[in-house]
């Protein structure tokens, strides 16, 4: 099967900060990039206070980095394509020689995004 990685994303991890009130801060730390391939997996609308807010989720395939590697893409860190933001759901090896990462995602909607 025939890959197309391009796409390059950066790989971000969450830092929390305290912030002197007894809360944190939470910061994105990049750690560096990957070139992947985006498919979709699904889309659909949720029903919020604001109004329906679309929901995209994806399956980003890129070549596997080791589990005790830092750029290792783990749920909770977050993959950015240009504007574009992706959580991450979950991750594994999608195949068994191990070379490559499938990364399943949500893309984030925009912060201050149109009504």
């Amino acid at each position: 099967m025939s890959r197309t990685f391009n796409r390059r994303m950066t790989h971000q991890v969450p830092v929390d900060t305290a912030d002197g009130a007894g809360g944190f801060v939470r910061t994105w730390v990049s750690r560096g990039a990957l070139w992947c391939e985006i498919r979709m997996r699904s889309g659909s609308l949720k029903a919020t206070e604001f109004g329906d807010t679309a929901r995209l989720k994806v399956r980003i395939l890129t070549h596997a980095v080791p589990s005790d590697h830092d750029a290792r893409p783990w749920p909770g860190h977050r993959m950015l394509d240009g504007p574009r933001t992706f959580v991450i759901d979950a991750v594994h090896e999608s195949d068994s020689a191990g070379r490559y990462l499938t990364i399943l995602a949500t893309e984030m909607p925009e912060a201050g995004g149109a009504p």
